[in-house]
């Protein structure tokens, strides 16, 4: 009887102090909704001969440039977008991430169809159908790289052909001149934008 009250002391006591070291949840933030879509499944090939061997299908469009900028005000990161030539009438967007201290995170280039319009989709699941099926109608190349990561992928995309895509290290495409190359247009943006 007396190791029963024992063990039930000690089960009591885990619990409590289990409690007490958990942390309590996080306050409730603002919540900012991205609209993610579905799309194919793909396997990006990879490898220096795949690299070589990637053709974006889709030119970049250099002419005018309109920015968009967003810090945020949690953690400090500034977002851009730069459209080309103009943010109603976009061919080409760049997007760039820096963290709060100014280095650069995140790069991101895609021309071809690039921004839609959902008109009449009045729900979350309307505006994904309509943005997969116009993404799937037109062709698109990308080129995205993660610095933090160390990861870069180049794609061509849409137009009722299938994806294909390479992926590498960063230091492995950013100064192909097939794609811009995507260090030169870094510093379109950062030119364009002041950041």
């Amino acid at each position: 009887m007396r190791i029963d009250r024992l063990a039930a002391a000690v089960v009591g006591l885990a619990l409590a102090c289990r409690s007490a070291t958990q942390t309590p949840p996080p306050s409730p933030t603002p919540m900012v909704r991205v609209a993610v879509t579905r799309g194919e499944s793909f396997s990006p090939s990879s490898g220096d001969s795949a690299i070589r061997a990637f053709v974006p299908e889709i030119a970049p469009t250099d002419s005018g440039g309109e920015c968009r900028l967003f810090r945020t005000r949690g953690n400090g990161a500034t977002f851009v977008t730069a459209y080309f030539p103009s943010f109603d009438s976009a061919r080409t967007t760049i997007s760039v991430t820096f963290d709060s201290a100014g280095h650069l995170v995140r790069f991101a280039d895609r021309r071809g169809g690039v921004r839609f319009n959902t008109p009449g989709a009045t729900t979350e699941a309307q505006r994904d159908s309509a943005v997969r099926a116009a993404r799937a109608a037109a062709r698109s190349t990308s080129i995205s790289f993660d610095y933090a990561i160390d990861q870069a992928i180049a794609a061509n995309d849409g137009g009722g052909k299938p994806t294909l895509a390479v992926i590498g290290s960063v230091r492995s495409m950013e100064n192909l001149q097939k794609l811009g190359p995507p260090t030169k247009r870094l510093a379109l943006v950062r030119r364009l934008c002041a950041v």
